[in-house]
């Protein structure tokens, strides 16, 4: 990890600066006692962070063999550090500390990693960070493919592009000085809508277009929206963080998937790190003999994974709205 992501955490390594942190925000989530209880969680939020920040350094240091373990493990570690800046009493109970996500047990001869499949299971710390961090809830039984997964991170796109010859995203870009984004006009005939259906769909999928305003003009759209945008909650715009744009999934059908950026990756990297543990001969025959189109996928997503989690962790703890 390069010290630049280092460095985004330092100002939590003072306990003065994360009380008070914390303080502000249960004051803001009108909590009793709100500083009494940000001194008693001030370290362990801390200690989350930090050793969150040691898997990831870690995993930039380690093998490929070895990546998904330090990642999913350090991730995790973040995400608790989240909760606590939003609920001083987590864990409540210890069904809130298991995964809360499962796989099936043995793969087959023909297993595919893009095919493969994680279910969402009714307690845990999935289900718990969903609900705390972005009040979704409901997902008990939910199953969602690799693949799917990997088409809701913007990064990936190019991949698909070069590996499967699909195009499944339209490029926008941000125009930070007026809230706006401008994409291809083409979007429209794409989801079959006209620009006023296209308002009324964005505002359906995500609150923060309440409001939106969308114009068309010759071959480009200008949306134009209330706030400003940001790449922790920009659903259904997916931001690729290498690239510095937006993008739209082609189909839209998009709006069947709900998941927030961060539990995309939270899937993901349980399901490697439960393959790289426990699936020893697929691993090892994935990275060694270079087979099918696994490996080019899994080895990008855990390069952008560990650029971009602490990055949408740090913008979760400094932009949520409460």
């Amino acid at each position: 990890m390069n010290d630049g992501l280092q460095d985004l955490f330092i100002p939590f390594y003072s306990a003065t600066y994360s009380s008070r942190f914390l303080t502000e925000r249960y004051e803001l989530k009108h909590l009793n006692k709100a500083k009494t209880q940000s001194y008693h969680v001030c370290s362990s939020f801390m200690y989350h962070l930090q050793h969150g920040q040691l898997y990831f350094k870690q995993a930039s240091m380690s093998p490929i063999e070895l990546k998904p373990i330090l990642l999913f493990y350090g991730y995790v570690q973040m995400i608790k550090a989240c909760i606590l800046s939003l609920d001083p009493n987590y864990p409540e109970n210890s069904q809130v500390l298991a995964h809360g996500v499962t796989t099936r047990k043995r793969k087959k001869s023909t297993y595919r990693f893009l095919e493969d499949e994680v279910k969402i299971q009714k307690n845990g710390l999935f289900s718990s960070f969903l609900d705390k961090m972005f009040h979704v809830k409901h997902q008990e039984g939910e199953k969602y493919q690799m693949q799917t997964l990997f088409h809701h991170l913007a990064d990936m796109h190019n991949l698909f592009l070069t590996l499967h010859r699909d195009s499944i995203s339209v490029k926008g870009r941000l125009i930070t000085d007026q809230n706006q984004i401008a994409i291809s006009s083409e979007i429209l005939d794409l989801y079959h809508m006209t620009s006023n259906r296209f308002e009324q769909y964005l505002e359906t999928l995500n609150i923060k277009y309440k409001g939106v305003k969308v114009i068309e003009n010759k071959n480009e759209l200008t949306i134009t929206l209330q706030s400003a945008q940001n790449n922790l909650d920009s659903f259904p715009f997916l931001f690729d963080l290498d690239h510095n744009v937006y993008l739209l999934k082609k189909r839209q059908n998009i709006g069947k998937y709900s998941l927030p950026e961060m539990a995309t990756h939270f899937l993901l990297l349980y399901n490697l790190s439960m393959i790289c543990r426990y699936e020893a001969e697929w691993w090892g025959d994935l990275i060694h003999t270079f087979d099918g189109v696994d490996f080019p996928f899994i080895s990008h997503y855990l390069n952008v994974a560990q650029r971009k989690i602490p990055q949408l962790v740090y913008a979760f703890l400094q932009q949520q709205e409460l």
